[in-house]
């Protein structure tokens, strides 16, 4: 009765761990297509498994159950390939393109055409459609596995230090890969072994995801990667480009990362050459840009009040604003607004 109760525990751990890691991930800021999509699939894959541990522990589950765990495995696959792409897409600095509008638009219309014939209804087509799903699967995984392997040298070149977020995604994908042989397989082993490899694969994803480099190694990178003198000055056109015709400190939740990733420069390039080129951390360079548009109006715009020239300068906050300008300015906005005046 007792192993019986640990198997249930360890079964459920993976579903309930792939939910909240789900969950982290749809929040995780600054917001990314990839971490949005591995959200998703954590999510699929943690429906599939909780269906798994409580037909096998229950097997008079309600049948409605039987089809939510199937129908999840028909977004896996899809999730699982769109992960792949999105990572080796963020990797080339690639724009995402709309590929899951596709792809799960299909596993999401052959989820409706369930709802319209389900479980209870026509159990014998649901039976040998499970061979079918789990073939659907396998093809975004090979698609999936295409892709890795045509990327190979971007991943694992010479002298290319496996990061942390290619672990991440590797695990996740040969996880995928572990669960479906695990469901593909229950006829020759036990329907709880795919929601015990569930449990193994996060639990080894999360091992990866905490055991990121820490600050100490990012810096020593940081050192033995200098950019030469004509690329950082390369880099600082762009960065001014960017910002004098984008106005991107305009938008308050600008991060390093995005402003990295639309100079197509990687953010360790970026901190690089503001700390070197201009002494100035990213908070204080994107500052005086917002300090230089606050006083223009300032002056401009006499009836703004200084809540709303923060509002458009992007400052999340008033106080942040009032900091800031004082910093770079040298004054308060109202007694520059009033010295103007003068």
């Amino acid at each position: 009765m007792i192993a019986r109760q640990i198997l249930f525990l360890f079964s459920a751990l993976g579903a309930i761990n792939g939910i909240f890691l789900a969950v982290y991930f749809f929040s995780r800021r600054p917001r990314r297509v990839a971490d949005c999509v591995l959200g998703a699939l954590l999510l699929a894959v943690g429906i599939r498994t909780a269906k798994s541990t409580f037909l096998f522990f229950n097997p008079g589950i309600a049948l409605e159950f039987r089809q939510l765990g199937l129908s999840a495995c028909l977004l896996i696959g899809p999730l699982t390939w769109l992960y792949v792409r999105y990572y080796l897409d963020e990797l080339s600095h690639r724009p995402p393109g709309p590929q899951w509008r596709w792809h799960l638009g299909l596993s999401f219309l052959i989820i409706a055409a369930g709802i319209a014939f389900p479980y209870a209804a026509y159990r014998h087509i649901w039976d040998y459609s499970s061979y079918g799903i789990h073939a659907f699967w396998l093809c975004y995984l090979l698609a999936g596995g295409a892709a890795l392997w045509q990327a190979r040298a971007t991943l694992f070149g010479p002298g290319r230090r496996l990061s942390a977020s290619t672990l991440l995604l590797l695990s996740v994908y040969f996880g995928s890969c572990l669960i479906l042989l695990a469901y593909a397989t229950t006829p020759f082993t036990s329907y709880i072994v795919g929601a015990l490899s569930l449990t193994f694969s996060i639990h080894v994803t999360v091992l990866v995801f905490l055991l990121r480099r820490e600050p100490s190694e990012a810096k020593e990178k940081y050192r033995n990667n200098k950019l030469s003198q004509e690329e950082a000055q390369a880099v600082l056109a762009t960065l001014e480009q960017l910002m004098s015709s984008q106005k991107l400190h305009l938008n308050p939740n600008l991060t390093l990362a995005q402003l990295a990733k639309r100079a197509g420069c990687t953010q360790a390039a970026v901190s690089q050459v503001l700390n070197d080129k201009l002494d100035k951390s990213f908070n204080a360079y994107v500052n005086e840009y917002r300090i230089a548009e606050a006083k223009k109006l300032l002056a401009d715009e006499p009836q703004l009040n200084l809540e709303a020239v923060a509002e458009r300068c992007g400052f999340n906050s008033n106080s942040t604003f009032f900091a800031a300008f004082k910093k770079v300015a040298g004054q308060t906005p109202a007694s520059f607004r009033a010295g103007f005046a003068a």
